[in-house]
């Protein structure tokens, strides 16, 4: 499986909002400007089939109405599958009504774009031999966090989403060969968020596991490289990994 970390910071972060590529056809989250950053990544935003929403804060949903447009414009009918949490679609369809409105009609009636609200993703195949698991996180008050696993030829990726420290994600890692965790915190985390002692802890209880972090503050990103942690990947947006 290839991973290629489109982007890896927080908001306000020099890099661009948390958003990771697999396999070339399946994004994790569609943050603010995202769509313009795959384009400098060189990535081919036409081989995207598939993409999974972790929560609807905007830096991990606002750009779906760019890349809805993005199909608009190139006449690109290839069927698109988000899936997401409960709302997500008409929360898009608001956004759209204020930054454009009466296109929102136009775009889905021309694009093959269908929206997958769910509250449980239990081992479903998304892309042929392609599963995915979602996995309740805590993420402050909001409801309707989820992270991921993703299972392709017998190698696991997991994702955080943004969360706390808390059992699953315990168990995200547990189960996957290679995990993409939140880090965004240089201590501590809170409750909305892990930080660099709570990935040192995942880090040193599973040492056969390799883990790398996301959604980083640019103190937090330069800390966890000084640390050194033998099996923590600290990376830079347009990295490539191969499992």
């Amino acid at each position: 499986m290839k991973i290629k970390l489109i982007g890896t910071g927080s908001i306000g972060a020099l890099q661009s909002s948390a958003c990771t590529l697999i396999n070339e056809n399946i994004l994790v989250d569609m943050p603010n400007g995202i769509v313009k950053r795959m384009k400098q990544l060189d990535v081919n935003v036409s081989k995207i089939k598939r993409i999974l929403i972790t929560h609807l804060h905007g830096d991990h949903f606002l750009d779906i109405p760019f890349f809805m447009l993005e199909k608009f414009f190139t006449k690109n009918n290839d069927e698109i599958e988000i899936f997401c949490p409960p709302e997500t679609q008409e929360k898009v369809k608001q956004i759209f009504d204020i930054t454009f409105p009466g296109d929102y009609e136009r775009v889905t009636k021309n694009t093959n774009i269908k929206f997958y609200e769910f509250n449980k993703l239990d081992k479903k195949e998304i892309l042929e031999n392609v599963f995915v698991t979602s996995y309740v996180v805590e993420h402050g008050n909001l409801k309707n966090s989820n992270g991921y696993i993703i299972e392709n030829e017998n190698k696991i990726i997991g994702f955080s989403g943004d969360s706390r420290l808390c059992d699953n994600i315990e168990e995200i890692v547990s189960k996957s060969d290679i995990s993409i965790l939140d880090m965004s915190l240089a201590e501590d985390g809170n409750n909305s968020h892990m930080g660099l002692n709570d990935i040192e802890f995942l880090c040193n209880k599973y040492k056969d596991k390799k883990i790398i972090t996301t959604h980083m503050q640019d103190y937090t990103r330069k800390m966890a490289k000084l640390k050194g942690i033998e099996n923590l990947i600290v990376p830079e947006d347009g990295d490539i990994i191969e499992i």
